[in-house]
């Protein structure tokens, strides 16, 4: 019995070039007028220039087509647009078909995604999703605060135990609380 083509598929769009309004609406009336939905955004400002991510999830047909009409966008926007379809997410050997996520807050400090990057490098696991953003706490001392979230494989032999007590170390290390400790996630989109 042959298999059957998948009834959705992924695909991620970059628009990457001078900043204007109306930027990301252009690119979500894209997505949207090609039959796609658009699962997580982020748009960011750098000087005169501006990026805007975009993944998505569409028929296949409808993510060809906008493979093959992404012009149209780029003359619209005067953005360098890249689009990507996405291959269905495979397991390696040796991990859990289940994803695990975890949320954190800490202080706003040189370094600290490079320590949480070492820290899941050293248990093994694969990064399926990151999401850092810098936050300023209101109140009446405004602190500057840097908030994590991560989506990981874990391989077979994972040990929760040990991971989350130096999580939890380093998570006090950086003046920073667990919003959410490792656990199962029902795929990527589970918070964004």
């Amino acid at each position: 019995m042959a298999s059957e083509t998948p009834q959705y598929r992924h695909a991620a769009l970059w628009l990457i070039g001078p900043d204007m309004p109306g930027l990301l609406r252009l690119g979500a009336k894209f997505v949207s007028r090609r039959g796609g939905n658009i699962d997580k955004d982020i748009a960011d400002k750098f000087g005169e220039k501006a990026v805007v991510f975009m993944s998505i999830t569409a028929a296949p047909d409808d993510i060809k087509r906008m493979d093959r009409e992404k012009d149209e966008l780029k003359k619209a926007s005067g953005c360098g647009v890249v689009f990507q379809a996405m291959n269905e997410p495979t397991v390696p050997d040796g991990f859990q078909a289940e994803l695990f996520g975890f949320d954190v807050i800490t202080d706003d400090a040189i370094g600290v995604i490079a320590a949480l990057t070492t820290l899941l490098d050293s248990f093994g696991t694969v990064i399926v999703g990151h999401t850092g953003e810098r936050r300023i706490m209101p109140g009446p001392r405004r602190e500057t605060k840097a908030g994590q979230k991560f989506v990981v494989m874990l391989p077979l032999d994972f040990d929760h135990a040990d991971f989350n007590f130096k999580l939890s170390e380093l998570v006090r290390e950086y003046n920073g609380k667990m919003q959410s400790p490792l656990r199962p996630v029902p795929g990527l989109l589970w918070w964004w």
